[in-house]
């Protein structure tokens, strides 16, 4: 059976009715994308900038685990419309793919950048963190969240305690929150 990429091939609805935004942090309602799945996708992402594609054994590599279960995500990734792949040859992501990978990438990038310096973790640990993260915060949250890490830092001297810091940013975060989409 063929799939379009969206599961079931209807628009997924959000609890208020509406679709999802496609927007930076957007979740990606697609029915049978797991958290799994979708950094198995974010390695393809990230693997596959400049390329024309990645081997199997290189995604295998990356992701710390045997070809027979790189291969099972990848052909997951392939039912799901994320990606293609010709026998033996390099995995390519679709349009699809590209998009919904650029955007976990986003999100994993915005995680880990504020788990290290907002938070001040370690590097190693922020990594795992922000990869189990991600696949959790909601589209506001993140947005949020990024408007936090923006103005933290770029405060003057580099105080993220500063309280005029903290304050000025609820003041920003509501005046975007304010603003129609």
């Amino acid at each position: 059976m063929q799939h379009n990429g969206l599961g079931n091939g209807k628009p997924h609805l959000n609890g208020n009715g509406h679709g999802h935004t496609n927007g930076k942090f957007s979740k990606n309602n697609i029915e049978g994308l797991t958290p799994t799945r979708e950094n198995y996708l974010r390695t393809l992402f990230q693997l596959s900038r400049g390329t024309d594609g990645v081997r199997l054994t290189d995604l295998a590599r990356t992701e710390g685990v045997r070809l027979p279960t790189a291969r099972h995500a990848v052909n997951c990734l392939r039912d799901l419309g994320l990606a293609s792949q010709e026998n033996y040859g390099k995995i390519q992501l679709t349009p699809t793919g590209e998009r919904i990978g650029r955007q976990i990438c986003d999100r994993f990038d915005l995680t880990r950048k504020f788990l290290i310096e907002v938070l001040g973790v370690n590097a190693e640990a922020a990594e795992r963190e922000a990869s189990v993260m991600e696949h959790h915060l909601e589209e506001t949250t993140l947005e949020r969240l990024a408007a936090f890490v923006k103005h933290v830092t770029n405060c003057s001297g580099g105080e993220y305690a500063s309280p005029d810091c903290l304050v000025n940013l609820r003041a920003t975060m509501e005046e975007a929150a304010q603003v129609p989409a």
